[in-house]
């Protein structure tokens, strides 16, 4: 069967829309990095130079950008970790060892949080948004566990649940600059080591 000829004037549609739809996104991106996260759509309209009905075109709700958002950010980590993990092998001659992995997991969900806490935060509040970006931080850590942890799927779950919480609360003691009591908060590299301990070794000492 002879495929149906591709309309010249659709593809360019589809094409014009899908970039002006991440021209969108990326303002959003960089008003939110600066403002926080309670940015309305109509502020993302202004900084777009467009309407709020325009922006709606592209993005029905808020909690529509918010996983278009997540969605980014993702690929973003999954690059970092790509990169660092092939770098790693390279380096050493043989595969990254499960807790190297899983470090170099933690540090890129640490570091992302940590490189825009206002975008961190848009992307993390409880919502339906939340659930899409959790569900596919899941499947992207799944994706890098050694073959030999078992249960991979439930391993990764837990995990990303437990470092989500986690991180939540270290980015609320580092926006008060206490640890809740009355010490400063551990650094970045300090939290990633404990994360690292308690999900390999647990609260073995």
């Amino acid at each position: 069967m002879t495929q149906a000829p591709v309309d010249g004037r659709s593809a360019r549609w589809a094409q014009h829309r899908e970039q002006r739809r991440a021209e969108l996104l990326d303002v959003a991106r960089k008003l939110i990095h600066v403002q926080g996260p309670d940015v309305t759509m109509e502020e993302i309209a202004a900084a777009s130079g467009t309407s709020k009905s325009i922006v709606y075109r592209y993005f029905t709700d808020k909690a529509q950008l918010q996983r278009a958002l997540g969605r980014s950010i993702l690929s973003t980590m999954h690059r970092r970790l790509v990169d660092e993990l092939t770098a790693l092998e390279s380096g050493s001659g043989r595969r990254p060892e499960p807790e190297e992995r899983i470090r170099a997991m933690i540090r890129a969900y640490v570091e992302t949080a940590q490189r825009s806490p206002g975008v961190y935060r848009f992307v993390t509040r409880p919502s339906d948004g939340l659930g899409h970006f959790l569900e596919s931080v899941s499947r992207l850590v799944t994706t890098f566990l050694p073959p030999q942890v078992p249960s991979p799927e439930l391993w990764a779950h837990g995990a990303v649940g437990f470092v989500e919480r986690s991180v939540d609360r270290w980015m609320a003691q580092q926006e008060t600059h206490t640890d809740g009591e009355g010490t400063a908060p551990i650094t970045s590299e300090s939290l990633v080591d404990h994360l690292v301990t308690w999900l390999m070794k647990g609260m073995q000492r």
